[in-house]
């Protein structure tokens, strides 16, 4: 686990925002392997151009979820989501899930599942209220939508396996 957090804060800190997953979690289940094995048999390698458009679209998301800028986050959704969800219900949901502060955001890897969809990692400090700071890694999915890569909105997860 990271630096001074406790598992039952640290698990209630991730419940604020989709795909965050500790570093070094032995519970969380592993897509390292299972995309790997889908990456050797049908789905292309990324290109150079390609993994810097997603790194720099995925960089810009967490950079104004950092500043709170909720309005560049939800340009960032990608277009099926945004023709669902008007920017007022989106921003109250957002408001909850970034109450905590971000810090030193880095996309540490991209991982094709096909030509349009990939899997982001990305690692961050986090510095939640009454708590040590930490690190995590997010764990997004991005869709290529018109030649542009835009987040996939994910619903906030309950942070116990009971409470599905």
């Amino acid at each position: 686990m990271t630096t001074g957090v406790s598992t039952v804060s640290f698990i209630a800190l991730l419940s604020l925002q989709p795909g965050l997953v500790a570093k070094q979690s032995a519970a969380a289940p592993s897509t390292a392997s299972r995309s790997a094995v889908k990456i050797a048999s049908d789905v292309p390698l990324l290109s150079a151009a390609v993994e810097r458009a997603v790194s720099a679209r995925a960089k810009e998301w967490w950079t104004a979820r950092e500043r709170r800028d909720h309005q560049r986050m939800y340009a960032l959704y990608e277009p099926a989501y945004r023709r669902k969800v008007p920017f007022a219900d989106f921003l109250k949901e957002s408001a909850v899930r970034t109450r905590f502060d971000l810090g030193d955001i880095r996309v540490e890897g991209i991982v094709p599942e096909t030509a349009d969809r990939v899997r982001v990692k990305v690692n961050m400090e986090t510095r939640p209220a009454r708590l040590p700071a930490g690190r995590v890694t997010a764990e997004d999915i991005w869709v290529r939508v018109s030649g542009q890569w835009y987040k996939v909105h994910e619903d906030a997860r309950p942070p116990f396996p009971g409470n599905r």
